[in-house]
Formats: structure tokens, sequence, C-alpha cells
């Protein structure tokens, strides 16, 4: 095996959405010669998050227990397989690996394994990320703030500059082993995320499949109500978490960003010039030259938090 494929991000690109059809699929992907390596993993098998941790901590030398396991599953899979590619996953080489220290060290890694390497990067338009990192941020409790610019100060600009990552990781793997992609509807194959990446590194998946959902995005009221609940005595109540969030995925309603119009023109308009040199050196221009500018999914002004509904999804709960 000579192909090392590493799926970097970004963020709130469904990436959640990937890695649970290649973690859950692993036996179909060796049959067509790819190996998701149960290493590195974190404990639902999905993600490739210990592996970008190790970078991080200078944790890969031959001592550590994870490399330990790693080496014992690629001379086990290597003995019976022989696939001829590997496929890593982790979100957390965009939003944790930051500095060329940490790149090189992941790099000189994985040299011991694999002398050929693809990297796929999916990038998206960057106050659509921080509108739907911020729900993520009020799901996990991580923010009681109502307005999706406060989780700017706690990402920082490189989170959201595509430039800047790719740049990076083009400095230590090669420019031309970085595919990047758009992570817009109509630039994906298909519309999907599973089926863009398939056909990038050469996969093959089945159009007729189950689609695979992960993260959806929760309904105002819902929101509401988790902000209540993040600004409560009870905010680290994980029960009362997700009923509410279960509670308010069955009643649906209605979608709407904590970003108005302007804020979201201004956000994106802060990126205008990296976002410009960004497509002029990652991006064919048969796919795009630009992201997308719809903003017609963001309020005008955000909406009062709905006492009424919030009372419908909490009605014997006191938060």
């Amino acid at each position: 095996m000579t192909l090392c494929i590493l799926h970097l991000g970004s963020e709130k690109t469904g990436t959640s959405s990937l890695q649970k059809f290649l973690g859950t699929g692993r036996e179909a992907l060796l049959a067509q010669g790819f190996w998701y390596p149960k290493s590195f993993t974190n404990p639902g098998g999905h993600v490739h998050l210990r592996l970008s941790s190790a970078a991080l901590r200078d944790a890969l030398s031959d001592s550590e227990p994870d490399v330990a396991a790693f080496r014992d599953e690629y001379a086990r899979v290597m003995k019976e397989r022989r696939p001829s590619a590997a496929i890593f996953s982790s979100e957390f080489f965009h939003s944790e690996m930051r500095s060329a220290e940490s790149v090189a060290r992941l790099k000189r890694f994985l040299e011991g394994y694999f002398n050929r390497f693809q990297l796929v990067y999916y990038a998206r338009r960057q106050d659509l990320m921080l509108a739907s990192m911020h729900s993520t941020a009020v799901r996990g409790g991580w923010t009681a703030d109502e307005n999706a610019l406060s989780i700017y100060e706690s990402k920082g600009r490189y989170y959201f500059d595509h430039l800047a990552v790719c740049d990076l990781w083009a400095g230590q793997f090669g420019r031309d082993n970085l595919v990047c992609r758009i992570y817009e509807r109509d630039k994906l194959v298909k519309g999907d995320i599973v089926d863009d990446f398939a056909a990038v590194v050469g996969l093959k998946v089945d159009s007729n499949r189950p689609r695979v959902s992960s993260n959806e995005s929760l309904s105002f009221e819902t929101l509401a109500a988790l902000l209540l609940l993040n600004r409560s005595a009870r905010k680290d109540d994980a029960v009362l978490r997700r009923r509410l969030i279960m509670k308010g995925n069955r009643r649906a309603g209605a979608r709407i960003p904590m970003l108005t119009k302007e804020d979201a023109r201004r956000f994106l308009e802060s990126f205008a010039e990296t976002n410009r040199k960004f497509f002029m050196s990652y991006i064919d221009k048969s796919l795009a030259e630009g992201f997308t500018c719809d903003f017609s999914g963001f309020p005008d002004a955000l909406p009062k938090i709905p006492q009424d509904a919030i009372r419908a999804l909490t009605p014997k709960q006191r938060i």
C-alpha cells in the first residue's frame, strides 16, 4: 500500500455524515481496496480524532499505545487484504492543527507507512460556517450567546480562512497533492458529500444507498430553548438537553440562523481578498470562481425568543 488519503474537513461541511458512511462501511471499503483504519478513531470509531490530537501533542513515537495499535492493524490488514489506499478523516486536521510543526510531524509519521498522499479539503462560505458552528455550540452547551458572531472570538480568523488552511497543508504535503472542493449543493457530485468524496478518491458507492445524515440543523424554537438552558443552573443536565433536542426535532419548525443578513454580508466581506486568492490558487475554474452569494436564508433582524414555543418544548421542565 502506498497511497494515504487525508480528509481534512473543514468543519461544518458534512464531515459527520461522511465519517459515519466510512466508519460503518469498513468491510465494503476494503473490498474495493480502501482501508479506513479503526486505530486512532474516537470511541464511535468514525473520526480519526486521536491521530490529529497525537500530532498536536507530539505523541507519535513507537512507544505510544495508539501508534502500537495502528502498527498492528496495518500489519494485519496488509497481510490479509493488501488494500491499495488508506483513508483518514478528521475535521480537527482543519480546526486544531494550525502550525507547520504539527503538520510536518504528522507527515513524518505517515511517511513510515505511505509514500504517496492525497489531501481533500472542503470549503464552505464563511458566514454559513459561522451560523452552523453557532448552532453546534448552542446544541453542545458551549455558548449562551444568541448572536452567532460571538463564535468568531473563540474560533479565530484562521478557522474561517480557507487560504491560510490550504497554504499550511500544501506547504508540507505539496500543492499538487491537495484537492479542494466547494461545499455547496450544486458544486457537489449528486449534491451529496459522500458521492463527491467518492468521486474525488475513486471509490464506488451505491447511488441507491440510504442517505446518512448527522448533526441536522435545529429549529429556531429548539435553539431558543437550549439557549435558555445554557443560561440556567441546569446547563450540565445532559438528559434534559437530549430531551429538548429530541422533542424539538419532532416538532420541526423554521430553521433561522442567529445572524442577520447585514452581519452575514459583512462577515463574508471580511474574507473577500483571501477568498479571491483561495479560488485562484486552489479551485478549478470549471467548478467555481467564488462562493454563491445568496443571503435569503438569513433574517433581517434576529427574532425574539418565542416564549410560547419554549413552553411547548419544556412544559414540565423548570429551566
